[in-house]
């Protein structure tokens, strides 16, 4: 019993180690199952990657495929192309009896082109030649002619301005010509129908030519004596010391107000009473009192006299009372009456 007694736990010990030994053998064979089945679906998925790879390439390969077609067609095309010039260059080859005969032709029609285009160079040439001539000449004769019309514009010029210098000069004539002229025909219509003057024109174009003919009038006597119609040794010291005061030829220069006062001035000195005409000393003592007035503010500042309100009112002033004593005193130009006052130009 005690030998049976040790020999059950050595079996069960036996047992155990088998038993642990064969859970051990399982678990490592589960454990490389495990293993294998892992690496078989790593290869699965290895396999599938190649798999999807190689399907890339054989849809690249048939798009290759494709492209390499066209390539052929193409290829064919310009085969043809090269075909039928091939055959054209047969026909034209044709022709010619040979190889040589082709040069000759080519050197004997490259000679000719030479040949033609040294000719045409110098045909070119001659003719620019000639063109230049031709150009030279027209443009030598151009230049004179248009040193001529330079020469014709300048005289002209010259003359035109003459002209106007002498238009101008004699314009004041002019207007006293007409405006007398004017007067004598409507004094000689009125008399010829046998009616007074009552038009209000024809009484005033009646005054203008009395004005004209027995009034001051310096532009007018300066252009008289300019213009050669009266003769300067004998009037000029008259103009300037008798009447205008200034040099013939200065007084168109003056201020326009200096020159209406003067005006003024010369008519009252130039006329006389006509038979039954009211005496009017007053009125001429006025009319030298403010002319001298004038006269002296046109010496201390001309600009300022020209504009000045007071001095333009005071020459009203005289070309009213003028009027008067001219209408009043309707009569031919006589000798000086009263001395002339002194005064400057005014410019």
């Amino acid at each position: 019993m005690t030998e049976y007694a040790d020999i059950v736990p050595l079996a069960q010990e036996q047992a155990v180690a088998a038993l642990r030994q064969a859970t051990e053998q399982a678990i490592d064979a589960l454990l490389g199952s495990s293993l294998t089945q892992k690496a078989l679906e790593q290869r699965v998925a290895a396999l599938e990657e190649d798999l999807s790879e190689a399907r890339d390439e054989i849809k690249m390969l048939g798009q290759d495929l494709k492209l390499r077609e066209k390539e052929l067609d193409l290829e064919i095309s310009s085969n043809k192309r090269l075909q039928a010039e091939l055959k054209e260059y047969e026909i034209r080859a044709e022709a010619f009896h040979s190889f040589e005969e082709i040069l000759k032709q080519k050197d004997k029609y490259i000679a000719e082109l030479q040949q033609r285009l040294k000719d045409s160079e110098q045909q070119q040439e001659q003719t620019k030649t000639n063109e230049c001539a031709k150009l030279e000449e027209q443009l030598q004769t151009s230049e004179q002619q248009l040193e001529k019309s330079n020469t014709t514009i300048e005289k002209l010029k010259g003359r035109i301005w003459g002209l106007k210098d002498e238009r101008d000069l004699k314009e004041p004539l002019v207007q006293v010509g007409v405006a007398i002229r004017r007067q004598f025909l409507i004094q000689a219509k009125d008399k010829s129908f046998g009616r007074s003057l009552d038009q209000a024109s024809d009484v005033e174009h009646i005054k203008r030519g009395n004005a004209a003919a027995y009034e001051g009038n310096g532009l007018a006597d300066e252009a008289l004596l300019l213009a050669g119609f009266l003769d300067m040794k004998e009037w000029k010291e008259f103009f300037v010391n008798n009447l205008y005061g200034v040099q013939p030829g200065e007084y168109a220069s003056c201020y326009q107000g200096y020159q209406r006062a003067r005006n003024c001035w010369v008519t009252v000195q130039t006329v006389q009473p006509g038979r039954g005409a009211k005496p009017c000393f007053l009125a001429r003592s006025e009319v030298d009192r403010r002319t001298l007035e004038i006269f002296q503010e046109y010496a201390r500042d001309g600009d300022a006299a020209d504009v000045d309100p007071g001095v333009q009112k005071s020459i009203a002033r005289v070309e009213k009372l003028t009027e008067e004593i001219a209408d009043s005193l309707r009569g031919g130009p006589v000798g000086l009456i009263f001395p002339a006052p002194k005064g400057p130009k005014g410019s």
